[in-house]
């Protein structure tokens, strides 16, 4: 049952062919290459590229393989995943009824009817509007089922003709889970003739594609319905086929395989999961320590900048002291004993030890300039106009 890896696949653009794919889960499982399966589409569900539509496809593969193996929690398991990623995707209405029509068939599988019935009453003919052919095919054999539960034995057979017609042209390879239906819908109707030959019918296409499971289940049906026409000679020789069936099918430890396969990929995820988390860690760690770094530097940065516009501004006062105490001189200031200011005074002893006006200014804190214009006013107060009459 490869429900939406028709039709629909082909509606959107997708980095993963799943009509390709879906072939090859078909021919790992028909091969019993059951753990292929699982590591193709492993290999999908862990790709980042891949989109939420793309991982639910690949989760659904794994519910349809696992629902295959009659390994009913890990294929709900896998088909609660699934809706899960699908509803993250942009196809929210299809894959709701996509997996409302799953959950069916999972809950009939299962042989939970009353759940079945409240999942039939659920799904509507908006829900119906997405269904594939073959998808339509199980969903009569849904309904077929339950009419036969009510003794409704026309309405069964025409329900079960239905899917059988559509299995035929579109998936003739799930044709025995109808045939097998249809061994016990004669047995009640009496037509033990055509309760053979969909056991026959059954038996061919289960061997015709190599389902192991289908043979034996085949089997199963045939011996209940030899117990339940009371030809008990028949129900043990088909019971002990069934026997040897299930023993070859049990020592190809399938199940067995495929836990190991789920663990060790389990750990696998698991461990990619902590190296992120720990590449994660180391990566806020070194962000947080560069930043730190880059805040002192920061703060240094700006704590230079405060001191050198302090030493700034105490310069531009000293300046503008010494240029209103020379716009303030009169004539007669002129004829008295001259007068410098002590940063003159220590300029004038700076030149006499024979420093040039950079190493003035280093020594000062003042810049080249200021201690130019210093010079200029003291060669006009002193009237020099040389560093050698100073």
């Amino acid at each position: 049952m490869l429900l939406m890896f028709g039709t629909f696949c082909q509606m959107y653009s997708q980095t993963y062919d799943f009509v390709e794919i879906g072939k090859k889960v078909t021919k790992h499982n028909n091969d019993s290459e059951f753990d292929q399966t699982i590591l193709l589409l492993e290999h999908i569900i862990e790709d980042k590229k891949a989109t939420h539509y793309e991982r639910y496809q690949a989760y659904s593969l794994k519910y349809q393989t696992y629902k295959r193996l009659f390994i009913y929690d890990k294929a709900n398991f896998n088909l609660d995943l699934a809706l899960e990623e699908g509803l993250k995707s942009e196809h929210k209405e299809l894959v709701s009824a996509q997996v409302k029509l799953e959950k069916l068939f999972l809950a009939f599988d299962s042989l939970k009817f009353d759940e079945v019935n409240q999942l039939l009453l659920a799904i509507d003919d908006e829900d119906l509007k997405y269904i594939t052919f073959r998808t339509q095919a199980y969903y009569y054999a849904v309904l077929g089922t339950m009419e036969l539960k009510r003794n409704e034995l026309k309405k069964t057979e025409q329900y079960y003709k239905k899917s059988i017609t559509l299995l035929e042209e579109h998936d003739p390879q799930n044709l025995p889970m109808i045939y097998r239906k249809q061994i016990d819908l004669y047995r009640k109707m009496n037509q033990y003739d055509k309760s053979i030959e969909s056991f026959e019918k059954g038996l061919y296409y289960a061997k015709e594609y190599n389902i192991d499971v289908y043979v034996l289940n085949m089997y199963f049906d045939l011996t209940y319905f030899y117990k339940q026409i009371g030809n008990l000679e028949k129900a043990v020789q088909t019971q002990e086929i069934c026997n040897i069936l299930a023993k070859e099918y049990n020592e190809g430890g399938v199940l067995g395989r495929l836990n190991v396969l789920e663990s060790q990929l389990m750990q696998e995820r698991i461990m990619k999961e902590e190296k992120r988390d720990r590449f994660i860690i180391l990566s806020l760690t070194g962000s947080l320590l560069l930043v730190l770094i880059l805040l002192l530097l920061l703060f240094r940065y700006l704590n230079r900048i405060r001191k050198n516009k302090q030493q700034l501004e105490e310069e531009n006062e000293r300046l503008r002291s010494d240029i209103l105490h020379l716009f303030s001189k009169t004539e007669s200031d002129v004829s008295n004993p001259v007068r410098l200011t002590e940063r003159q005074t220590e300029i004038i002893e700076l030149v006499k030890q024979g420093r040039t006006n950079k190493e003035i200014g280093n020594m000062l804190f003042v810049s080249e300039n200021t201690v130019k214009y210093h010079l200029k006013n003291i060669y006009e107060v002193l009237r020099v106009n040389s560093r050698v009459k100073l």
